[in-house]
């Protein structure tokens, strides 16, 4: 009886101190946090503006800007990801630069980094975009 009592207060000990509890990539949504060029405001403005989620199914990644939706392809290898080609609703909204600078990060994109629940895209070792896991922002 007490070695299970030990190990339960090791495992417990383990878990309260932070261990490792990265989210996956595929089936969690993700919400930017923080780029450069769009501001706080814009980014907060909508609940879900600026998403992404990855389907593994279907090796499909959608979402939305600040004004229209996307979907594409995606390839994972490792750390390594590819974003094929988006496909975009095209309406017409105010503030599209942001919507621009959202677009050209998602092509530049080529590998990306999940410490907890934060999700970094980077272009080589550059980080162009944060998100965080959007069940994480409702907490």
């Amino acid at each position: 009886m007490m070695k299970h009592l030990f190990a339960a207060a090791a495992l417990l000990a383990t878990t309260a101190c932070g261990g490792s509890h990265d989210l996956p990539l595929e089936g969690t949504t993700w919400k930017l946090a923080r780029m450069q060029g769009i501001p706080d405001s814009a980014i907060t403005a909508e609940e879900d503006a600026f998403t992404l989620e990855f389907d593994a199914a279907d090796t499909l990644v959608a979402g939305r800007t600040n004004c229209n939706r996307f979907f594409g392809r995606y390839e994972v290898k490792g750390d390594r990801l590819h974003l094929g080609e988006m496909g975009m609703t095209r309406m017409a909204c105010p503030d599209m630069q942001y919507e621009d600078l959202f677009s050209k990060m998602l092509g530049e994109a080529d590998r990306f980094a999940i410490d907890g629940s934060e999700l970094t895209l980077y272009d080589d070792r550059k980080p162009l975009a944060v998100f965080r896991a959007a069940t994480a922002e409702k907490r």
